[in-house]
């Protein structure tokens, strides 16, 4: 699914309206009529008593022509207009009227707000149509004062575009937003309703068609991408009846150090289950025992840390030669943060062929070495949380977190590499420019080791063949899959990580199946 920015959904709309030669009411009315008869058969199998608040721009205009289409059904619609009928102009006004004509009354609040918790407990339904995606700055006022009220009513919402007070570019709140129990948006999903805070304002979000080329994509460009099960399922294909081990690549795992054998065996694990043909999980050499322990399926191979529990550069040749000619290195997870280790990572970074996928203690060794990442350029993944992101950028996981999309671009833009920066709504970065947004997950996976499972699932996927940018989609979509599918008959406390491994069968039978969650609807 395309994602774009509110700038470019108004390119959009002059382009419809000024070169497809669409009239923009007969966008309005288009989206305001799907709304309805969406609304309609969620929420109004009987007469109902509709509140609806309109702003005085075109989100209004959307508003009205959705109470004209109740009031023609018979429902009872009160309809709240912040400021005074005169001052609509251009399609809101056009759709104001045919709403009057059909007998509808407004009630304005230009001058003094009415008892507005009066107004929203004497309604079956809320429809939200004050401010679009075209809103920067605070909500204040009378619009706040409605806002509070709608948010305390206790009854079910209906945002029109976007929940009033969100800022749809980065997702955050302009002081009070509505908080919706369904969004219909339209003509594509917004980026701010899709990435935290935002997607907890929004509820269900449906995108409705109306009307715009599709050809538009090519004139005019997308921001960013939703990652859906078609796309995933493109790595999941069901293997040949005549495949081997040696079909599906050869994933070699750098991880573990004393005390941290647990994500050692996760992610290589991980990497096994999600499909590599074979996985060797390098490990110092006085923690082998207790790996080959942990481990079945996964081979070890143990390299001379003289009784330490920590890998150290003078191992570099030893681990050179046994991953030189893997699919894959995956490299990071619970290897400490000892010089000599960071000195090994960089060292073989820079000079394999290989591609990378880079984790956890991987990502901290190049912390002050940030010049070195450039050397694998668009054959390696960086997958940091915040924290470590903003570790490599001198900055804070605040600063990483109120703009993660220029962050996360600006990053792969100086460095050439892919990145997956986690978090709720995992954003990956490709080094061709593309950015994808991740639907899936919860707070369940706020659990020390989900990570290494991730890092396992890419680098499995990776190990296969796929390029990097798809390896990384499709794991972290899995990855939050299976815990949102924990849900069904668990909480989002006892999630651990190895549960991840347990819930990948179903998840991959789902998304072949083509019975996968939808995470945003579309609507014609």
């Amino acid at each position: 699914m395309n994602v774009l920015f509110p700038h470019r959904m108004k390119q959009y709309d002059e382009f419809a309206i000024n070169t497809w030669g669409i009239p923009s009411t007969v966008l309005m009315e288009n989206a305001g009529r799907t709304t309805y008869r969406l609304m309609k058969e969620h929420y109004l199998p009987a007469r109902k008593r509709l509140a609806v608040f309109c702003g005085r721009g075109n989100n209004g205009g959307d508003g009205f022509v959705i109470a004209r289409y109740a009031l023609r059904d018979g429902h009872d619609v009160r309809l709240f207009l912040f400021g005074s009928p005169s001052d609509l102009r251009g399609d809101a006004k056009i759709n104001m009227d045919l709403y009057r004509s059909l007998g509808g009354e407004i009630v304005p609040l230009a001058d003094q707000a009415p008892a507005l918790a009066e107004a929203t407990k004497n309604c079956d339904l809320i429809v939200d149509a004050i401010f679009g995606t075209g809103l920067s700055k605070e909500v204040e006022g009378l619009e706040m004062a409605a806002i509070e009220a709608i948010n305390g009513s206790g009854k079910p919402v209906v945002a029109v575009d976007i929940p009033s007070g969100l800022d749809a570019a980065r997702g955050i709140p302009l002081g009070v937003v509505v908080n919706a129990d369904r969004t219909y948006t339209y003509g594509y999903a917004k980026f701010g309703q899709l990435v935290y805070p935002g997607a907890a304002h929004v509820g269900r979000l449906t995108v409705v068609d109306i009307s715009l080329p599709s050809f538009a994509e090519t004139e005019l460009g997308v921001d960013a991408y939703l990652i859906d099960g078609p796309m995933v399922s493109r790595c999941l294909a069901e293997r040949a009846p005549s495949a081997h081990k040696g079909s599906y690549g050869h994933a070699a795992v750098i991880a573990g150090s004393a005390g941290k054998t647990g994500a050692a065996a996760m992610s290589a694990e991980a990497a096994l289950r999600m499909g590599s043909g074979l996985v060797t999980l390098l490990v110092p050499s006085s923690l082998n025992p207790i790996l080959e322990a942990k481990l079945t399926e996964v081979m070890t191979y143990p390299v001379e840390d003289h009784g330490t529990g920590f890998f150290a550069e003078a191992s570099y040749d030893a681990v050179y030669q046994f991953v030189k000619d893997k699919d894959v290195i995956v490299i990071g997870p619970g290897l400490g943060q000892e010089a000599g280790t960071q000195a090994l990572v960089r060292r073989l970074y820079a000079e394999l062929d290989r591609p990378f996928v880079v984790d956890a203690d991987g990502i901290n060794a190049f912390v002050g070495h940030t010049d070195l990442i450039r050397a694998r350029r668009a054959n390696a993944v960086f997958t940091p949380h915040p924290g470590e992101l903003a570790r490599l950028l001198g900055t804070t996981p605040k600063e990483v977190n109120n703009d993660r999309f220029d962050v996360g671009r600006a990053f792969v833009e100086r460095h050439g590499v892919n990145l997956a920066l986690k978090g709720a709504r995992t954003l990956i970065f490709g080094a061709d420019g593309r950015v994808f947004i991740n639907p899936t997950g919860n707070a369940g996976l706020a659990k020390g080791g989900s990570g290494d499972i991730l890092t396992g699932f890419i680098g499995g996927l990776a190990a296969q063949a796929f390029a990097l940018t798809d390896a990384a989609c499709a794991g972290v979509y899995l990855h939050g899959y299976i815990a949102d599918s924990w849900l069904e008959e668990h909480t989002d406390m006892d999630l651990v990580a190895g549960d991840l491994l347990s819930g990948l069968s179903k998840t991959i039978r789902d998304l072949r199946n083509g019975t996968d969650r939808v995470y945003v609807e579309q609507s014609l």
